[in-house]
């Protein structure tokens, strides 16, 4: 008798696809091997080829259209925490069990949001063009123009305090920093973290991070108003959507001294737009999207999805299961 086939089209640790190939036959695409999404048709020939039991995802898109013409699909596993990759009300439908990965890169986060700090407070970017340029003709000159500041003692602003926002507080508060947050949904506070109110921690933050999901009540919170706010000085690293800062009253608080530096790394698009606004300004560190981009994350996903797929099999309730409902009908 044929053993379940699975369907893994994200990249995915070796040490994962070995603990899945002890009870299934795997067939592993990575779109970052093809280098391409499958369309609808493209993706239900793929799952039908082999009548995979489960096809697990990190950028492709399962819509109504592929799970109408699949059949033998039961599992789809998601490596991130965001759900829009998958049609959940159809695959409940189709009594698909789907599962994500929440905070699967909240310690990667955690970290470029630290390296960008450091960055910023040392100067360290700027420093590297002023030696690589061929600028380092004084030697006592340096050590007024990249004289930074240390972490330690300073606030730690975050904006949002889910899952990536707690790991920052954790990691900030262990180098000594004061973590201050607002959040109007968080149900319970984190172990020294500080809520504040929005003014009150526009005024008071040395380093704000925006944590906070990008949607209708985000977009644009960050406005010329807000900036003008923010305690002389400090500095903004955005890594859920620049949408949340008016980037032109960005690139202009830079600009005038009033911000030290920002750094961004989730644009309107990616790449960014050839001409926007943010290259007014020197002062910003731009990252092409990578703050979650490690090794690490990739294990970690891989573990998370791997362990659900084998509690499903075995008839008992994944760990991140989205649609638990189905269950009863499998």
């Amino acid at each position: 008798m044929p053993r379940p086939h699975v369907l893994i089209l994200a990249p995915f640790s070796k040490a994962s696809i070995e603990q899945l190939s002890s009870s299934f036959d795997i067939t592993h695409s990575s779109w970052l091997d093809s280098m391409k999404l499958r369309d609808p048709d493209e993706m239900a020939s793929m799952i039908n080829k082999h009548r995979s039991i489960g096809v697990i995802i990190e950028s492709d898109f399962i819509f109504e259209e592929t799970l109408n013409q699949v059949e033998s699909l039961r599992f789809i596993g998601i490596c991130r925490s965001a759900i829009n990759h998958v049609d959940i009300e159809s695959a409940t439908a189709h009594n698909i069990a789907v599962v994500n990965s929440p905070a699967r890169n909240a310690r990667a986060v955690a970290e470029y949001v630290l390296s960008a700090m450091l960055n910023i407070a040392r100067k360290t970017t700027t420093a590297n063009n002023y030696v690589h340029s061929g600028m380092w003709k004084n030697p006592t000159d340096p050590y007024i123009a990249f004289r930074g500041s240390e972490l330690k003692g300073k606030k730690m602003g975050l904006l949002g305090m889910g899952a990536i926002g707690q790991e920052i507080a954790e990691l900030m508060h262990n180098l000594g920093m004061e973590i201050v947050a607002h959040d109007p949904y968080l149900k319970a506070v984190p172990k020294n973290v500080v809520l504040l109110n929005m003014d009150e921690l526009l005024t008071t933050s040395d380093f704000l991070a925006t944590v906070a999901p990008l949607n209708q009540e985000t977009i644009g919170l960050l406005d010329g108003t807000r900036l003008s706010q923010m305690k002389k000085g400090s500095a903004i690293i955005t890594v859920s959507g620049v949408s949340i800062v008016d980037q032109n009253a960005l690139v202009e608080s830079i600009n005038s001294g009033h911000l030290s530096g920002a750094a961004i790394d989730v644009f309107d698009t990616h790449p960014i737009a050839p001409d926007s606004p943010l290259f007014q300004s020197r002062d910003l560190l731009l990252t092409p999207h990578i703050a979650g981009a490690t090794h690490e994350t990739i294990d970690r996903y891989s573990s998370m999805i791997s362990n659900d797929l084998i509690l499903f099999t075995d008839n008992s309730k994944p760990i991140n299961i989205i649609n638990p409902e189905v269950l009863n009908h499998i």
